[in-house]
């Protein structure tokens, strides 16, 4: 399984909410998670999401965990100023509603078909029965075999 390329940490900033992080985190040198929480506004289950994403990409560390808390800190310097937040990364040639899904922080991922004809086949008749059942036009070419699904969620706030 893969996820879309892309510049990692442009891709994690592509979020409001992580950007709040970040900004948050610029105005100290640590923060645990219930004070970044605080400045936030978000659940504790989004805000370890986000942070999880920022961790990825290499932008903050948990550095530190004491009792039940959980330290957090920037690990590089980041200029928010250079951040495109209207585009995010590059994603031509995919619909526009999925591309800003995945700027805002969508869960994507790519389901790779492996190379056997037999299997091409099968993933394109349970594509066609999909978009049947789901009512879509989905009109595939007769010579298209898929090599990948590329599966992508709703972003989490």
């Amino acid at each position: 399984m893969s996820k879309i390329r892309g510049d990692p940490r442009l891709v994690a900033l592509a979020h409001d909410t992580r950007i709040a992080i970040v900004e948050a985190l610029q105005t100290a040198d640590e923060m645990s998670t219930v004070q970044i929480q605080k400045t936030t506004d978000v659940t504790r289950y989004h805000l370890y999401h986000h942070l999880q994403q920022l961790e990825k990409a290499g932008i903050v560390e948990n550095h530190r965990d004491q009792g039940r808390a959980r330290w957090w800190r920037l690990t590089v310097p980041i200029d928010l100023s250079s951040v495109d937040t209207t585009t995010g990364p590059e994603l031509s040639g995919l619909p526009e509603d999925v591309a800003n899904l995945i700027r805002r922080g969508a869960d994507v991922h790519w389901i790779e078909i492996p190379s056997t004809a037999s299997d091409a086949v099968a993933a394109k008749k349970m594509l066609e029965d999909s978009a049947e059942e789901w009512g879509v036009d989905l009109a595939l070419p007769f010579t298209f075999m898929p090599g990948g699904i590329l599966v992508v969620g709703r972003t989490r706030n």
